[in-house]
């Protein structure tokens, strides 16, 4: 009877964080208009093998100017915002690779209070870079899944301003 009670409590347990994250709305994160002439702070390429395998590119992190401060200091303001503009890559007869089709242009927005469930960052992602087309549909589920091993860093990939 214990052992069905603690089955019983951890598959309920489950079942609200689950609706917890699907509660949270990123429906509102919008295209990040003129981000590439926001700040650059890298480039890096994913090769053939990488997973997530939908993040096999070359991808492009932009952040605007709260993300720059939150980089700098360690504490990041509501709105602070990191962008990666991600491409296919394209394999060149010479060992070399260049950038294809864009892939997605995605984001997080930095909003403690509103996302919560997600270490404080709201993720959204656009198809092909298309501000019409949304793809994060999970409250950024699946997206902070990969952020979590990051903690430490405020679930950033990204460590530092270059």
């Amino acid at each position: 009877m214990w052992n069905r009670s603690l089955v019983f409590a951890a598959i309920s347990a489950a079942g609200m964080a689950g609706a917890a994250y699907a509660a949270q709305d990123t429906a509102g994160i919008g295209f990040p208009e003129g981000y590439r002439s926001w700040f650059h702070h890298h480039s890096t390429v994913n090769r053939s093998g990488h997973q997530p395998e939908g993040n096999v590119g070359i991808q492009h992190v932009y952040v605007n100017d709260a993300a720059l401060e939150g980089l700098r200091t360690g504490k990041f303001a509501p709105g602070a915002t990191f962008v990666v503009d991600r491409f296919k890559y394209v394999e060149q007869d010479n060992h070399s690779m260049s950038q294809g089709d864009r892939k997605v242009v995605a984001v997080m927005v930095y909003d403690p209070q509103r996302y919560a469930e997600t270490g404080g960052w709201g993720f959204q992602a656009f198809k092909g870079g298309d501000p019409a087309q949304k793809a994060v549909k999970d409250g950024g589920q699946a997206c902070f899944v990969c952020h979590i091993p990051h903690a430490d860093n405020h679930y950033l990939f990204t460590r530092g301003a270059q």
